[in-house]
């Protein structure tokens, strides 16, 4: 298969110890370091950021899975919910759920999967 033409360039500044460590990272690779800036570049721009509908879905998805966590844990635990234990709830789950379904989206973009320990928050994270 033939390489594509290469006729653009990419470039930036680093400090001479910030060089040291791409240098580094190349060598154990066994490539120069031009190949392997190539590589992790490319590789970075083909994350998976899901598109901002996919984003907002999955964002409640993780956001009601958060309440009902929590739902579940105060029931089995306390056998009631406050209506100020609710709104807590809500709100944290509101408040972390962009965050952690970009965590997600970013982390299936690298691995193809999401992690194992990608976990619901508990009543105590909540608080």
């Amino acid at each position: 298969m033939k390489t594509p033409s290469r006729t653009r360039s990419v470039g930036t500044k680093v400090s001479a110890e910030e060089y040291s460590r791409l240098e580094a990272c190349a060598r154990d690779k066994e490539l120069s370091i031009s190949v392997w800036s190539r590589q992790v570049l490319l590789a970075a721009a083909n994350v998976v950021q899901g598109t901002p509908s996919e984003k907002a879905i999955l964002a409640e998805v993780i956001a009601l899975r958060t309440i009902v966590a929590n739902l579940i844990y105060v029931f089995t635990s306390e056998g009631k919910v406050t209506a100020e234990q609710m709104r807590a709830f809500i709100e944290r789950a509101d408040g972390t759920k962009s965050t952690r379904a970009t965590e997600i989206l970013s982390q299936i973009g690298r691995s193809g999967k999401p992690k194992a320990d990608n976990k619901t928050q508990s009543t105590e994270e909540a608080h």
